[in-house]
């Protein structure tokens, strides 16, 4: 009889999706569903955090994708709770039926909050779930390697920058940090320690999550040819190319955000602003396993939520050069 199983839709936070509801599938499917055939319903360009227990990977058509505009842990936030929309169970039936008619007998289907992701498992250690390092395919790699070296005509070391930056109901985020300073310290990055900055570039939509490319900032203009930004829009590989800048530069520089966990999954050189309350969920044991007990990782977490915002732009810089000095 042939089986499947399909995992979604996810619709929710990026940083919820790595951190615990990938786990969660990749545990399922080893331990319960190792012989059926497994579908995973998601956001285009994240198939490669599946690609190692995933059998078909469906990107959210982006008739649906372009409706969201609040996620929250799983799902949207709608009217006070976090749901998966009825337009995405639609999608999810309709998939349903499609392998039913390509002759599979039983389907079984694992949604988002199945396993609800709590706070207490948001904090436990080791919540259930399995996490690996991630493979990045060769021919994506060498094409990064490629485009990093075609775009910059210098020998300086490269990092990669996530300038984090969100509204929330037309309001500021308490993570975010002022605009203004991913400018000043750019700016530092590459006169004051003669770097190449990669700026990954996300356009905010309603209140989902962004990240400032600052390739064409007015304001950095006379720094052009040391500034290279990286879009996602539109591209079925955009996080397995993340992974693969991450793997080609000498560190990163996240903002306060759980998406802070990324370099986690390649294992390579990262420094992140946090706030105090946010900070620690970067020390949990299966993020310390999967970065050799956080070896190169640096977590700045000096200020309070909102208290971040206006923070220094030296302060940061100089705890990054700590960091960065210490770097093989």
């Amino acid at each position: 009889m042939k089986k499947a199983i399909v995992f979604g839709p996810w619709v929710g936070e990026f940083s919820y999706e790595l951190s615990w509801w990938n786990s969660e599938c990749r545990k399922l499917k080893e331990e319960k569903y190792s012989d059926y055939y497994a579908v995973h319903l998601g956001f285009k360009g994240r198939r490669v955090a599946y690609k190692d227990f995933i059998d078909e990977y469906i990107p959210h058509p982006q008739s649906l994708e372009s409706t969201l505009q609040y996620p929250a842990t799983y799902g949207e936030h709608i009217n006070g709770q976090d749901v998966i929309p009825p337009i995405f169970m639609e999608h999810l039936f309709n998939v349903v039926q499609d392998l039913k008619q390509r002759g599979f007998e039983q389907v079984v289907i694992h949604k988002p909050k199945d396993i609800p992701i709590t706070r207490q498992r948001c904090l436990d250690d080791y919540p259930y779930g399995k996490w690996v390092h991630f493979d990045i395919d060769k021919n994506i790699e060498n094409e990064i390697k490629e485009k990093i070296n075609n775009h910059f005509s210098n020998d300086n070391d490269t990092v990669f920058l996530m300038a984090r930056t969100r509204t929330r109901k037309t309001n500021k985020c308490y993570l975010d940090w002022n605009p203004d300073n991913w400018v000043l310290f750019t700016r530092r990055l590459i006169e004051d320690l003669n770097l190449n900055v990669i700026s990954l570039d996300i356009k905010k939509q309603g209140s989902r999550g962004g990240s400032l490319g600052l390739e064409n900032h007015p304001q950095l203009l006379d720094l052009k040819s040391n500034l290279m930004d990286f879009g996602i829009d539109g591209d079925d590989d955009s996080l397995e190319k993340q992974f693969a800048i991450l793997k080609n530069t000498k560190c990163s520089i996240y903002g306060a955000s759980g998406a802070a966990v990324v370099p986690f999954f390649v294992n390579t050189p990262t420094f992140t602003q946090q706030t105090k309350e946010e900070g620690f969920r970067l020390e949990l044991g299966w993020e310390r396993d999967l970065t050799d007990n956080l070896k190169n990782v640096s977590i700045f977490d000096k200020y309070h939520n909102s208290e971040i915002y206006n923070s220094s732009v030296d302060e940061l810089f100089n705890e990054f050069v700590n960091f960065y000095n210490k770097l093989d």
